[in-house]
């Protein structure tokens, strides 16, 4: 398969992923699947400014991920799946796209969140996002960088 990292960061392409994730897991292809990008292009072309010209970055819906993954794989490339939040990429999941693995990297702190690192806040929904990857077989892996000592993630249920 051409999935080589899923990960869910509220920034989605940043400096992190184009200068560490990327050569860590040789990638030449970035997945955004997020609504709003995926009809704007003004963010878009901004959010391209951030990767090489040797990275493909393709942006889609989420309804399109098994689409683009698909042309991917028939390309013999090898992706980074960036989702904005846990539901997406739960809905991504669910949709019938197979990972092992969710990387966590940044989610944003805003009212009713709960700190599970200095850059990692859960809502109520993104701990019953956790609890469905987990019980799905999913590992859930807080880690900002790929040199970071990584912290999987085991919910607590009440």
């Amino acid at each position: 398969m051409s999935l080589v990292l899923v990960r869910v960061d509220c920034r989605l392409i940043h400096g992190q992923v184009v200068e560490t994730w990327v050569p860590h897991t040789g990638a030449d292809c970035l997945v955004v699947a997020n609504e709003d990008l995926a009809s704007n292009a003004f963010l878009r072309s901004v959010m391209e400014l951030a990767v090489p010209r040797s990275i493909r970055v393709v942006f889609c819906r989420l309804d399109e991920v098994a689409d683009a993954l698909a042309e991917i794989d028939r390309h013999g490339e090898k992706a980074i799946l960036l989702c904005a939040t846990f539901g997406d990429a739960l809905r991504i999941h669910r949709a019938g796209i197979r990972f092992s693995a969710v990387n966590i990297g940044n989610l944003h702190y805003a009212a009713g969140k709960v700190e599970i690192s200095p850059s990692v806040f859960f809502s109520p929904e993104d701990f019953d996002a956790v609890h469905c990857f987990r019980h799905k077989g999913v590992a859930v892996d807080v880690r900002s960088t790929p040199f970071e000592a990584g912290t999987s993630y085991e919910p607590e249920r009440e």
